[in-house]
């Protein structure tokens, strides 16, 4: 079984913002899978189905980032999910906007919502895709909550699409395949 999580905050106040990546390509994913995200438990708005004959949760954690590991923490502990069935979708700032980076480990980045999914896992070694929003010319928390605009909106939608496609591809195929097709584009 894999445990999919998207990071982001919930409430409408929040949808479609920098910060909300990983809900809007979680949102593209199930789409393709045609999966509903639409119960509600472990401390979060989640769906599931089957894809490749194996069993696919979708989470968007209702914790507000900084405790998403909270959600992922429930979730895994009541099926026993080991951590390289886990795929966390993640805004970066690091990443210029449109594009994504998959990667198998490393640190938070100063990404609480990750800070608190390594606190929970005990581990920065850990599947995820984090997709690209650009660094702020200035406060970082405005820039994060706030939602991209004009051409950088739609560099933005490419973006959470890709990580989308990229995430299907992981399923289709392995990791590192999509590694080495995702990572050079």
């Amino acid at each position: 079984m894999k445990v999919i999580l998207g990071i982001g905050n919930y409430g409408y106040e929040y949808e479609h913002t920098r910060h909300n990546a990983g809900f809007d390509a979680i949102d593209k994913f199930a789409d393709l899978v045609n999966i509903q995200i639409n119960k509600k438990d472990f401390k979060s708005l989640y769906g599931y189905g089957t894809y490749n004959n194996e069993r696919i949760f979708l989470l968007k954690p209702q914790t507000y980032v900084n405790l998403s590991g909270d959600a992922l923490r429930d979730i895994i502990s009541f099926y026993k999910t080991p951590v390289e069935d886990i795929i966390i979708l993640v805004d970066d700032m690091d990443t210029d906007v449109g594009k994504i980076r998959l990667k198998f480990k490393g640190a938070s980045g100063g990404h609480n919502g990750l800070k608190s999914i390594i606190s929970v896992l005990h581990t920065e070694s850990f599947k995820r895709i984090r997709i690209g929003i650009s660094k702020p010319i200035s406060n970082p928390i405005n820039y994060v909550l706030g939602k991209p605009k004009g051409e950088e909106y739609l560099l933005f939608d490419k973006g959470t699409t890709l990580a989308s496609v990229a995430l299907k591809y992981i399923l289709d195929n392995n990791f590192e395949k999509a590694m080495t097709k995702y990572n050079s584009l």
